[in-house]
């Protein structure tokens, strides 16, 4: 992370930028810098990294030369994600007051990012000993036991929370997580809804639509129009794919209109897939009486059930698939198995480093004989060719992804099996009934149930899950197994 250059001669950053460029600068030339810097971030996480380098130097300097200089540090580097700088900063405030909250908060979280649980508990704990009954102590505490996998002690926690903070939209959130993952769906999709209380509106759809219609909470469709918009990621999009139709068989037996709001990397997908008197449009035209979010379709549906729902519903691209197979066929030897694989996922998940397989462990579905791999997430290139370099039957096809989405849909209705982590193509797989072997982290997402086999929103997917956080060796021992079966079959 290198330091802003000014804007103009007159941005007010330009003579403190000019101070710290001086051999002679100062501690409270950098924290000046880096207090500016902080300033103008606006949360912004570039701009937040900026700061920390400012307060990093100020510190390294002086480390006196403000009391407040450590605390910032400390929450810059927690805000940022830094986290042994946060850790190593939390250290020096709870060594000068152990009674430091802040310090216990932060240091908790920079434990947890390296799976050190226990570590992160007691430091909760004994914030919450210091503050009793402090919603956000006991907040970050029902996450951290949720993470042990400890869901009831975890849920009794956030109800904790919301008896002490009941407006509290993230405590409703976490807590409609744990209540899904349980298959109490009714009040979990309840509870799911505080979503849109939070900060943030992904792509701008919900304030948009907010101005020009009503939100819609199951009212009858007759002589109105429903405008339903794409939010959260692209699994979650997959995932609630499959309420359009029923909602479109309501509005048409209502006399209502369904319009899909979409501008996201699966659109043709989708609109071929659409019943055909819904519309897609990826810049809205339509006016609507009523506007709702793809996720809340289940709740405003009532599907409190997911028996039934684990059947196909995406079909892939005729043309594409013939052409995918073709690819297919030429990359993999005769009487050989093709496998799609995908281990590592977006880094800016937040929980990207729990989902993702490091790139060493993948030997134990690499080696395995008679098969070849295809890898679905394009920038692994490098990675592919280091262990085909080692022997491994290990192709990558991305840069043939010229339609997105499309592609990837193509290629796995043209290999025999899919292997993935808990990301946007393991729903797309489930979606168009591909078998599919879905490694996941311990806790891992409210779809996949806490220590079921089979999960019953796709009925092609089997679960695997790790026994403990980080350890992915049993669940890729025995993908490995299945992949042994496949290629012996």
């Amino acid at each position: 992370m290198r330091l802003p250059s000014p804007a103009s001669a007159d941005d007010p950053l330009a003579p403190l930028l000019a101070r710290v460029a001086r051999a002679d600068a100062r501690a409270t030339d950098w924290l000046a810098l880096g207090r500016a810097l902080h300033a103008r971030a606006g949360g912004a996480i570039d701009g937040m990294r900026a700061a920390l380098l400012a307060l990093t130097r100020a510190a390294q300097l002086d480390p006196f030369v403000d009391p407040k200089l450590m605390h910032e540090l400390a929450q810059t580097a927690f805000v940022t994600r830094e986290w042994p700088l946060a850790e190593a900063s939390c250290a020096v405030l709870l060594k000068r007051d152990p009674h430091d909250v802040n310090a216990l908060v932060w240091r908790s979280a920079a434990a947890q990012a390296r799976n050190d649980f226990a570590a992160a508990e007691q430091l909760l704990r004994a914030a919450a000993r210091i503050v009793p009954n402090h919603p956000v102590v006991l907040h970050k505490l029902a996450l951290c036991v949720k993470e042990q996998t400890r869901f009831a002690e975890g849920e009794a926690l956030l109800r904790e929370v919301l008896a002490l903070k009941p407006e509290s939209s993230h405590a409703r959130f976490d807590l409609s997580e744990l209540e899904m993952r349980s298959g109490r769906y009714a009040q979990g999709w309840e509870h799911y809804e505080a979503r849109l209380e939070l900060e943030g509106d992904g792509n701008g759809a919900r304030t948009a639509l907010a101005s020009i219609g009503a939100p819609w909470r199951g009212e009858s469709l007759a002589g109105r129009t429903l405008v339903v918009y794409g939010e959260q990621g692209n699994g979650d999009c997959l995932w609630a794919f499959r309420f359009l139709a029923p909602l479109a068989e309501r509005a048409r037996r209502e006399g209502g209109r369904v319009v899909l709001g979409y501008a996201g990397p699966m659109r043709h997908l989708f609109e071929r897939m659409l019943p055909p008197d819904v519309a897609l449009e990826a810049a809205l035209i339509t006016h609507p009486d009523y506007h709702c979010g793809l996720m809340s379709l289940p709740l405003r549906l009532g599907v409190f059930d997911p028996a039934g729902w684990g059947a196909p519903y995406l079909r892939a691209d005729p043309a594409r698939v013939q052409t995918w197979r073709a690819r297919v066929a030429q990359a993999t030897p005769a009487g050989a198995r093709s496998v799609a694989l995908v281990w590592n996922g977006n880094p800016a998940h937040v929980r990207d480093a729990r989902r993702s397989i490091p790139d060493a462990e993948l030997g134990a579905l690499l080696s395995v004989p008679g098969v070849t791999f295809f890898a679905l997430s394009p920038g692994r290139g490098a990675a592919v060719e280091a262990w085909r370099a080692r022997g491994a039957n290990f192709v990558d096809p991305t840069g043939q992804f010229d339609a997105g989405f499309d592609d990837v849909a193509a290629l796995i209705a043209s290999v025999d099996h899919v292997v993935t982590i808990d990301s946007g193509p393991a729903h797309l797989a489930g979606a168009l009934g591909a078998p599919t072997s879905l490694l996941i982290d311990r806790v891992s997402a409210w779809f996949w149930g806490s220590e079921m086999a089979r999960t019953p929103w796709y009925d092609s997917i089997e679960l695997f899950r790790q026994p403990a956080v980080g350890d992915w060796g049993p669940a890729l021992a025995r993908v490995r197994a299945r992949l042994e079966a496949l290629a012996a079959s």
